[in-house]
């Protein structure tokens, strides 16, 4: 396994942070298509959602936001049977709920992680104990 140099953890913190900070437009995007969805239940809105959760389902995990990729990953599948028809119109209210979820996930990691874009942690150092 390689080990990271400084200067390497550095430029990966850099870009978490630079994630962190995109993180709120995307979920506005995720939001306003969920928005469409509930306005007018058509395939070209739900494939919109699922393109868009799809991106972030995966995106978050490579950043480290696990559980923001968790709570993005439920609403993934739940598109995605939705889209194969494998979806009872009785299941469409769990879309609020789970869009609640991925809101308290991103909510979450907020708390956790006050730092703002441009502030490393250093390795060794007590923030990142």
């Amino acid at each position: 396994m390689t080990r990271l140099t400084e200067a390497q953890r550095e430029q990966l913190e850099a870009l978490r942070q630079l994630y962190r900070a995109e993180l709120p437009g995307k979920l506005g995007l995720i939001g306003g298509a969920v928005d469409e969805l509930h306005a007018g239940w058509e395939k070209a809105h739900l494939e919109a959602l699922y393109d868009l959760i799809h991106k972030l389902t995966g995106s978050a995990a490579i950043y480290g936001f696990g559980d923001i990729s968790r709570a993005a990953g439920e609403l993934e599948s739940w598109a995605l049977q939705a889209l194969d028809g494998g979806l009872p119109e009785a299941r469409r209210p769990e879309l609020t709920v789970l869009m609640s979820a991925l809101r308290e996930a991103f909510t979450a990691s907020e708390a956790r992680s006050p730092r703002r874009p441009g502030r490393l942690r250093r390795r060794g150092s007590r923030a990142s104990r």
